[in-house]
């Protein structure tokens, strides 16, 4: 029976094979706005698909792509929230807050994870205005059960603005400054 050091260390010595051999090459792929999907006919060997949505939800949290809260206001932090409307003039509004604040203070609210858990339904009928692709994404991250907060990248920002246009939920911006 291996006591805890020698569990810790396998556990070590698999996690730093795994970076060296696919870690990195997850993560690149990541930044280049790949899906799961995408990551793993990329890779030069197999990768179990748990693995590699673990490693791009961590990467996404680690490089704040990813929040599972938006920060708190202070005096020197303020987050101003913009509601997606339906017609032709969000889509100039929401352009001008993403110029205002930068692309890396702009975010999106997700409750992706709720209805995966609790209505998935829901959740497919969401998203059926949204390209395969698109629809890979979103299915690829490990969303939280709670409401989160994804960066509004290009990839993001094409999501959020037919998600606005094609559905009744009321989808929230929110801007960091």
């Amino acid at each position: 029976m291996k006591d805890g050091n020698e569990r810790y260390f396998e556990a070590a010595l698999s996690d730093f094979v795994f970076d060296v051999a696919a870690g990195g090459a997850i993560r690149h792929l990541t930044d280049r706005g790949y899906s799961v999907e995408q990551i793993m006919r990329e890779l030069s060997y197999p990768v179990p698909r748990i693995k590699v949505e673990q490693a791009v939800y961590r990467h996404l949290t680690d490089s704040r792509m990813l929040l599972s809260t938006l920060p708190e206001e202070s005096e020197s932090l303020r987050i101003k929230c913009l509601r997606g409307e339906k017609g032709e003039g969000f889509s100039r509004k929401l352009a001008e807050a993403i110029a205002e604040s930068g692309e890396e203070n702009a975010y999106m609210e997700c409750p992706f994870g709720i209805w995966m858990e609790k209505d998935e339904r829901r959740f497919a009928q969401t998203i059926a205005c949204l390209t395969n692709r698109e629809q890979e994404y979103l299915l690829g991250i490990r969303w939280a059960q709670h409401m989160m907060y994804h960066r509004l990248n290009d990839r993001m920002r094409e999501i959020g603005m037919k998600l606005v246009k094609n559905t009744e939920w009321v989808w929230n911006f929110f801007f960091i400054r």
